[in-house]
């Protein structure tokens, strides 16, 4: 599988697509400069990731996993949905990855929301993923064109 290799020192905008093996070597063998694997490219738990990442970094103020959820299910296309069972640990993964940031919030309907933010890094693996994802619709779309005489 391909993963992103975020390389923390050196260049630490740098997010490069590799095979997870060649990844797994360099971290381990080839440097001594901290770097780690960020979320596979091609798997559905990128996939996943990106959704939840993508409702925070349009919020313009720290949301909610509940206004998360909602928005999810707003948005999916018919007979899909995504679980907010699901959702949660999720957030909780991506906190532990450093890629938001949760605080604390006062409601006024009940005790205080755990609301998210993306970090610099949530933003920057976001970016990455959203990037790799344009590249394999262009080419899906490229494929499928042929199908029905469009493109």
């Amino acid at each position: 599988p391909w993963v992103n290799l975020l390389i923390e020192n050196g260049n630490p905008n740098k997010v490069g697509k590799c095979s997870e093996l060649l990844a797994k070597q360099y971290c381990t063998e080839y440097t001594t400069k901290p770097c780690r694997l960020i979320l596979p490219t091609n798997s559905c738990a990128t996939s996943a990731l990106a959704l939840p990442g993508s409702c925070i970094a349009r919020a313009s103020t720290p949301i909610h996993g509940y206004e998360i959820a909602r928005q999810l299910a707003d948005e999916a296309p018919e007979g899909l949905s995504f679980k907010q069972g699901t959702l949660y640990p999720m957030l909780r993964s991506m906190e532990a990855d450093g890629l938001v940031k949760s605080t604390l919030v006062a409601s006024h309907e009940g005790p205080a929301r755990k609301c998210f933010t993306l970090t610099a890094e949530g933003r920057r693996v976001l970016n990455a993923w959203c990037e790799t994802w344009r590249s394999t619709n262009k080419w899906v779309n490229r494929v499928l064109g042929g199908i029905d005489g469009t493109r």
